[in-house]
This record gives C-alpha cells, sequence and structure tokens, in this order.
C-alpha cells in the first residue's frame, strides 16, 4: 500500500542547548512538515511514501528535497517554483517554561504562492492508495487552500482513501472568513476515511460547546458518514498522553504514558505514523494504540520533528520499557 502525502515543508532553525534566539549565534536547521514527518515514520517501516509538495527553485529547495530523501521519502512529485521556503524558529522549552515557535512570512513561500500543475497533482494522486492532507493548508494562502481542495475532489474521484489531519490553528484563524472555514472542512471531512484530531478540534471548529468528548465525536461520524476512523491523544497538565481510537462503534484506548521531554515538536505526528502502520498492516486496534501512543512517548526523547525511531525498536521498548540498554 503506497501513501502520498500533499502539504507544505517548512524550515526549522533551532537555537542549541534550550537557548533563546537572542542568546545565540547558531542554530540547528533542519525541514519539516506534519505530511513529511509522518511519512517519515512510515518509510523506515519499508511503507512507500511520496511528497507532494513546492519548494523554492534555488538552493535552499534543492536542500530541501535532499532532506525529504534522507528520510526516504520519495520526492519525485516536488514542484519547484518561486524563492522562497516557509521558516520558523523554535526556541526549545525546559522546565516550566514552554517551548516557542516565530514564524517568518509562512504565508510568502512557494508552496503557499506558486500553483502547483494539476495534471502533477492527478497523475501524483493516480499512483497512490492512501492519501494525506492536513487542515492548516486551509489557513495559509488562498493558493493552498484550492490545492488541498482538489486533492480531495480527485482523490475521491479515484476512489482512493482520504486521511485528514485536522490540525485546526486558532492563531492561523483569526482573520480568516469563519463560515468558509466550516464549509472547507465539511467537504473534507465528508471525503474521509481517517481522521486524525481531538474532540476539541471539533468543538473549535464545528463551534459546539458543553458537549462531551464522546458526544463530539458521535456528531462526526453521524454528521460524515465516509469517516471509518477517528485517533487522537489526550495529554494532561502533569505531561501524561495517552492514545484513543474510534470506529462508529467502538472505542479504544492506550495505556497512559508518563513523558520525560526532550523535544515535543511532531509527536502528534509520530503518533498518526503508527495508527497508520497499524492500519496499512491489519493489525488489532488495541496493538495499533498501544504502538502509537509508544511511538509518540520515544519521539518526546529525539531531537527534530520526523520520527526517527523504527517499529523493531518501538517493540523492544514496549516489551521492556525499564531497559537501560539494548542489546
Amino acid at each position: 500500500m503506497k501513501i502520498l502525502a500533499i502539504g507544505e515543508v517548512m524550515m526549522r532553525l533551532t537555537p542549541p542547548n534550550y537557548k533563546l534566539i537572542e542568546q545565540t549565534t547558531t542554530v540547528d536547521l533542519s525541514f519539516s512538515g506534519t505530511g513529511l514527518n509522518i511519512l517519515s515514520g512510515l518509510s523506515r517501516n519499508n511503507v512507500q511514501t511520496s511528497l507532494l509538495t513546492g519548494l523554492p527553485n534555488n538552493a535552499v529547495g534543492k536542500a530541501a528535497a535532499s532532506f525529504i530523501r534522507k528520510l526516504g521519502v520519495n520526492d519525485q512529485w516536488v514542484h519547484f517554483s518561486g524563492n522562497h521556503i516557509g521558516t520558523y524558529f523554535l526556541e526549545l522549552g525546559y522546565g516550566n517554561r514552554a517551548s516557542q515557535v516565530t514564524y517568518l512570512n509562512r504565508e510568502a513561500s512557494s508552496f503557499c504562492q506558486e500553483e502547483i500543475p494539476r495534471e502533477l497533482l492527478r497523475e501524483s494522486i493516480l499512483n497512490h492508495d492512501l492519501i494525506h492532507v492536513c487542515g492548516i493548508a486551509l489557513s495559509t494562502s488562498s493558493v493552498s487552500r484550492e490545492l488541498i481542495l482538489e486533492t480531495v475532489k480527485i482523490a475521491s474521484e479515484l476512489n482512493k482513501k482520504i486521511i485528514f489531519d485536522f490540525n485546526y490553528r486558532p492563531s492561523l484563524n483569526q482573520d480568516t472568513d469563519h463560515n468558509r472555514l466550516l464549509n472547507d472542512y465539511k467537504y473534507i471531512l465528508s471525503h474521509s476515511f481517517m481522521v486524525f484530531g481531538s474532540p476539541r478540534d471539533i468543538s473549535n471548529v464545528f463551534e459546539l460547546d458543553n458537549q462531551t468528548s464522546e458526544e463530539l465525536v458521535a456528531k462526526l461520524f453521524e454528521e460524515f458518514p465516509s469517516i471509518e476512523w477517528f485517533s487522537g491523544t489526550v495529554r494532561s497538565e502533569n505531561d501524561t498522553l495517552q492514545g484513543v481510537i474510534y470506529q462508529k462503534d467502538t472505542k479504544v484506548i492506550s495505556q497512559v504514558k508518563e513523558l520525560t521531554i526532550y523535544d515535543r515538536i511532531g509527536t502528534g505526528d509520530a503518533y498518526a505514523a503508527g495508527i497508520l502502520l497499524g492500519f496499512i498492516n491489519n493489525w488489532p486496534l488495541q496493538d495499533t494504540v498501544e504502538f502509537a501512543i509508544s511511538c509518540a512517548e520515544l519521539s518526546h526523547t529525539t531531537f527534530g520533528d520526523s520520527p526517527v525511531l523504527d517499529e523493531s525498536f518501538v517493540r523492544l521498548y514496549m516489551k521492556d520499557p525499564s531497559a537501560k540498554v539494548y542489546r
């Protein structure tokens, strides 16, 4: 089973040693994005993965493409045009100080400004079984919005399974026409097979207040019968994490994990990759959610957005979480 993700790749700049921007003269440079991160978690477990995105036609874009390939993701569907990549600084939190993300002119990126040829889009979708799209692109620009909506239209016409990541960001939608955004979400959800998100996402997008998590998820399944999976994580204030899978008449929850946090960015993508790996391999639901939450837990202990631990390591950890050395 082959999976294609359509989404933005951004350049991440991270000051070393938990420093703030004003304290450093050097940064660690990497590339990330929701789709790319999920594909990274799948590719290292022998799933055929591809990314369709727009990158600048310059040395920075070529470096990003090289990074994509290094993660084991096929970059043949990358479209090079324009001269800018979305960039953000990540000041890693420590102790009681939260991490802080600062975006730089994201809406001017090649992905957000340069149209990807529709023949390239259709051909890429035609060559894959699963299509992953992310809700962030509905809010970053009119170009990225139209790309995602067209992706869903084409994928539906070709009977592909659509994986939708809510990724609703209130900070990106302060000036957005909420009715238009609501209609966009409804359109994508009406064609989606699997959805990643949280009951809070459902509440925020559809403005449903004073309802329990189960009531919100039940409304989602009722209104959008194409959805067969809804999955996400529940994080507590004392740094614990739990995974949950909902199906129409089923709810499966994982163990509660106590977190040790080195780098928290991208951990939800590691969870999503674990869920997708379980789906692709037809694992039992309980095993799938336990594996996925272990992926998310371990992702908190590694540097960078993209998952770097394969199934064999995660399984070793699940079998013996107290071990200090695996031999």
